[in-house]
């Protein structure tokens, strides 16, 4: 297996839940540089802005919370993660756009003006809590990457749940899967 290959799954639906862990994990997923957080969550993750205005309430970029997404832009190598409103205070105070976001101003992304272009851009995402539930099969459909090892073990755990992959059964699938984290 080359490092881009494909592998569509085609899974029960009673395995959707399961998804969810391997969402809040972590995927790669592509975009371009430069583009606005709001950007790559409309075109990498299709989100519209409906959803991302009342469900994408939390937003880290490099560890770091990310208040306003139309002037915070992506490079590659960026790290991601999305969630929904978090519980009690820290939650508000986290979440983007609140009347108390100036306790974390010291640690809030700060505006990063960069022009976007063409250049193909890869993020680490993960998506925690109710977005998850809310957004994953979609996310799933548009195509995630992830390591082919954490793939291994998510299937073994759910195998009678997967219908085929590329042709494989899911033993199949495991051992493919096994070769590549061996190369």
């Amino acid at each position: 297996m080359k490092k881009d290959d494909i592998i569509k799954i085609c899974m029960k639906s009673e395995a959707i839940p399961g998804w969810n862990f391997l969402l809040q994990k972590g995927v790669v997923l592509k975009g371009r540089a430069g583009m606005s957080v709001r950007s790559f969550l409309q075109e990498a993750l299709g989100y519209d802005n409906s959803l991302i205005e009342s469900s994408v309430r939390t937003v880290f970029l490099n560890n770091s919370p990310v208040d306003d997404i139309d002037i915070v832009h992506i490079k590659d190598g960026d790290r991601m993660a999305l969630g929904g409103a978090m519980p009690g205070l820290v939650g508000i105070c986290m979440g983007r756009d609140n009347p108390y976001k100036e306790f974390r101003s010291g640690i809030s992304v700060n505006e990063e003006r960069m022009t976007e272009n063409a250049e193909p851009v890869c993020l680490s995402v993960k998506i925690f809590s109710t977005l998850a539930v809310e957004t994953g099969v979609d996310v799933l459909k548009k195509g995630i990457a992830i390591d082919a090892g954490l793939l291994a073990d998510f299937i073994e755990k759910r195998m009678e749940q997967v219908i085929e992959a590329n042709g494989m059964n899911s033993t199949k699938l495991i051992a493919f899967l096994r070769k590549t984290t061996d190369v």
